[in-house]
């Protein structure tokens, strides 16, 4: 079987193109031919998992254009009772600059409890990242969950997309984040590190954390800034963000419902997924290079990569086959 013009049998594809995601492709071909015995060179192996990734991608693209055909949701792998979707950032420097990775992490308990993650990576529009994160939220269970629940930061390109994909969900916004506000403020007016800094944001957390919005506005409202611009601006900037999110701060309700009050699920993912590959000293990347090895990372991550390739070699050859036609025929 050729894959990408190389002579590979499928089970040394599987070990190759996993070893590639987890090591670098320098690192990947010298463990293969030690431990392995499978001797590829770097330019070959990045072929190949990158038509691998590309495959997948391609693959969730159906899906997802085969629901918006049909009008009606991706069919669910999981009956969930409760799903929780988390999306957040990372930059990575790809063709040339600083762009943001964005991240999507699903995480489903179904009706015996037993808990179920799943992520997607990907370099790409803010509204495709929120089509895709519906196409696995869907096939995690998330449109037959009883309890379902949106959180993160306070981006408003997340805030926009759960408004628009998930409007059935409880949003929450992560308290630390919160957190990280309220400190900045209590910098600003008592100066870093101080007692009078800890104790005033100290309080207004604790008022924020029994979900009592409007009190800690009162107090954030009491600050004198005293004609100092900085802590005027900083004031502002705290008052805006509270009055903005206060409906996604009910924090006593969330845990009622046994909901997460953080995304810390999805910042672990931007760090184990993308980061501790793809950010690595002196490493510089392709959009058309990193989302595919993001995709063969994701399966790896939650398992279900030994599962998906167990449709290779047949589909990943026919797959190859359309598009050398849809090339000839574009030429």
């Amino acid at each position: 079987m050729t894959v990408a013009s190389l002579a590979i049998t499928p089970e040394a594809a599987r070990v190759a193109v996993e070893e590639a995601a987890v090591r670098t492709y320098g690192e990947a071909t010298q463990h293969l031919c030690k431990h392995h015995r499978i001797r590829l060179s770097k330019q070959m192996l990045e072929t190949l998992t990158q038509t691998v990734g590309t495959y997948w991608r391609a693959c969730d693209d159906q899906t997802l254009q085969a629901a918006k055909t049909a009008r009606k949701a991706p069919s669910a792998t999981i009956s969930a009772k409760r799903c929780c979707v988390f999306a957040d950032g990372v930059m990575v420097h790809t063709d040339g600059d600083w762009h943001e990775t964005r991240v999507g992490t699903v995480r489903s308990d179904d009706v015996h409890n037993v808990e179920h993650k799943s992520s997607i990576a990907r370099q790409c529009s803010v509204d495709e990242l929120g089509d895709d994160l519906w196409r696995k939220a869907c096939q995690m269970g998330y449109c037959q969950a009883e309890t379902k629940a949106f959180i993160a930061d306070g981006g408003q390109w997340l805030w926009n997309q759960a408004q628009r994909r998930f409007g059935s969900a409880i949003h929450i916004l992560d308290f630390w984040h919160v957190c990280d506000h309220v400190s900045q403020c209590a910098k600003a007016f008592f100066g870093e590190g101080s007692d009078a800094s800890r104790q005033w944001a100290l309080a207004v957390r604790g008022t924020l954390r029994a979900g009592l919005v409007t009190d800690a506005l009162s107090q954030v409202e009491a600050l004198n800034p005293r004609r100092s611009p900085a802590k005027r601006k900083a004031k502002h900037e705290l008052i805006t963000y509270l009055t903005n999110n206060r409906d996604r701060m009910d924090y006593p309700r969330y845990e009622r419902l046994g909901l997460p009050i953080g995304s810390g699920e999805v910042e672990a993912q931007c760090k184990t997924l993308v980061q501790a590959r793809c950010k690595q000293s002196g490493m510089r990347w392709s959009r058309a290079g990193l989302e595919p090895l993001l995709r063969v990372r994701c399966a790896i991550k939650d398992g279900s990569y030994d599962r998906q390739f167990g449709h290779w070699p047949t589909n990943l050859a026919a797959w190859q086959f359309r598009r050398k036609q849809q090339a000839r025929h574009a030429a």
